[in-house]
């Protein structure tokens, strides 16, 4: 597509705020304010308006490369760090940290109630893109719901200085919203505020709170971040009702609440029309379908490469569709790509917990242990009691061969999803490494009901039969096989297992399929792994981590270049 040509063409306000994601009012004032690439064609009575793609993508590529303002500001004891696009540490400049907890509903119409948890969760998708303000996961915040604690309690579980809550009364047609921003240590409210309006009003009532809040807080936004507020990335009322449910209904991970999610996004294109925001969900939709092992793993990756390149078309600045694109770059083992996709993502959506936890398991599995020390500090801030998230530091740990430090992370993450049969492998993996093999096999022995069968659980065994001795009376069924090649965990986990067991030849054929999908960390392969490296020097496994160890330093080279 080249400029001047129609496909590249937007001929209306309209359509050029359609194409950035943004309100007609936001792209008139980036003309008038900012300069915008907007064209007039002058006619007798009136001027009309044209832009093309290829130089608005190049004025937004400005904007996200354009320095932060280096004004100092204070900052709050124990903020995290953040990794910049070209690889330098910053930290956010955060004077406050919010947690927005669920929005109460008080019907009359119960079917209604959707709307309390979609603006609760829009509300905080809000706060994620103010570098001043840290913003707790929806998750970690739904988790104190209907919880005994006072607020003060609830601040110092969470480690936030504000309460936002609020409560809706809505009837379809009407709304009536009550909200209040608390200071815990103060014991008293520093605002608080009732609106109402019609159910059509409501992203403009979701944009009023942000401000006030925002004022009351006292923070200084950039002029991104301005423009940002108030900016949803769906318009359509039912559309936005319908990706919410999908959300929600995806991450019960059963194959048939995923079918149930992707008619819902369906629905909602419909509406809509192309979108970044439901095309951007869909694709991370089947991507739970790849994770969750329920589908044919290749065809489903190129259906979700499909809505990637459909949600691109719609807007390629858009935070959710380069998280997209870095979930495919990670599942096909393109590191370097889904690292840059993700700090690029983070730069606009600085609390993201999903684009948080994908960067640090990205720099974990290449090897870039200290640059994700700070980025999982900021993901246990943002995301302190998701039980995945709490593992993390358990798995920075144990790739840095301090097994007995990981114990007790991974412990944390499976009391707090123990029908979780990934959760319970992770910690037969690591009681292992740590030298627990009596507890490691009691955990193997746990796994219940359907999960009995789960590839977890026949990895889990395996894992055991290796370290007393009989892993070659295991039989693996060929789906479960099938699923271990397609994982670079499962392959490292079965590389792992037979090197335990003194089989260096099995060993280095399952590493060397998990270095094809993109774990390459060599100071853990060939160093700390307690399982690995005790064989680092045959003469099967040393070509095999020669090739991790290739990858690593020309990633190592190349970090270091961007300094």
């Amino acid at each position: 597509m080249t400029k001047g040509s129609s496909d590249d063409r937007l001929d209306s306000w309209k359509a050029i705020a359609r194409y950035l994601s943004r309100s007609v009012r936001t792209v008139r004032r980036w003309e008038q304010q900012e300069g915008l690439p907007v064209h007039r064609l002058m006619h007798q009575s009136q001027a009309s308006v044209y832009a093309f793609r290829q130089e608005l993508d190049d004025w937004m590529n400005t904007r996200v490369q354009r320095p932060a303002d280096s004004s100092p500001l204070k900052q709050r004891p124990g903020d995290s760090s953040l990794i910049s696009q070209n690889n330098q540490e910053f930290h956010p400049k955060s004077t406050a940290a919010i947690a927005v907890l669920p929005f109460s509903f008080a019907g009359p119409e119960v079917s209604q109630a959707w709307v309390a948890d979609g603006l609760t969760e829009e509300i905080i998708g809000e706060f994620s893109r103010l570098s001043q303000l840290r913003v707790t996961s929806r998750t970690s915040s739904l988790a104190v719901k209907d919880s005994d604690l006072d607020s003060k309690a609830i601040a110092k579980l969470l480690g936030v200085s504000h309460l936002l809550e609020g409560s809706v009364v809505g009837d379809g047609q009407r709304l009536r919203i009550n909200v209040r921003l608390i200071e815990p240590n103060r014991d008293d409210h520093v605002w608080s505020q009732k609106f109402a309006g019609r159910m059509d009003e409501i992203f403009d009532i979701q944009e009023r709170i942000a401000r006030d809040v925002v004022d009351a807080l006292e923070l200084r936004l950039g002029p991104e971040e301005e423009a940002a507020i108030g900016q949803p990335g769906i318009e359509n009322l039912s559309a936005w009702r319908r990706v919410l449910l999908a959300r929600e209904t995806a991450f019960q991970w059963r194959p048939d609440a995923l079918d149930q999610a992707r008619k819902l996004l369906m629905e909602a294109l419909e509406l809509t029309g192309e979108n970044a925001t439901i095309c951007a969900t869909m694709g991370r939709v089947l991507l739970h379908h790849v994770e969750a092992g329920t589908v044919d793993r290749p065809s489903v990756i190129e259906e979700a490469r499909d809505w990637e390149s459909r949600a691109r078309s719609a807007n390629p600045h858009h935070p959710e569709t380069r998280i997209l694109t870095a979930w495919l770059a990670h599942v096909s083992g393109d590191l370097e790509n889904a690292i840059d996709e993700l700090r690029v993502a983070l730069q606009s959506a600085h609390d993201h917990p999903d684009a948080l936890l994908l960067l640090a398991h990205c720099l974990l599995r290449a090897g870039l242990v200290e640059q994700a020390r700070p980025v999982i500090k900021h993901a246990m801030a943002v995301d302190p009691l998701t039980p995945l998230t709490r593992c993390f530091p358990g798995y920075l740990a144990a790739m840095e061969g301090r097994f007995d430090d990981a114990l007790e992370p991974y412990k944390r993450m499976l009391e707090g999803d123990t029908a979780n049969p990934v959760a319970r492998l992770f910690n037969v993996w690591v009681n292992l490494g740590a030298g627990h093999a009596d507890q490691a096999i009691a955990l193997a022995k746990g796994f219940e009901g359907p999960a009995g069968d789960s590839t977890p659980a026949q990895l889990a065994r395996y894992m055991v039969a290796a370290h007393v001795g009989n892993i070659e009376s295991q039989n693996m069924p060929e789906p479960v096989l099938e699923a271990i090649k397609n994982s670079e965990m499962y392959s490292r986990y079965a590389a792992e297992a037979w090197a335990a067991a003194g089989h260096a030849k099995q060993a280095a054929e399952w590493l060397a399929r998990a270095i094809d999908l993109g774990f390459f960390n060599w100071p853990y392969l060939a160093t700390h792994s307690p399982f690995l490296s005790p064989m680092a020097d045959s003469p099967e496994l040393k070509p095999v981590l020669n090739r991790a160890r290739v990858r690593w330093q020309a990633l190592q080279e190349r970090e270091e270049g961007n300094l």
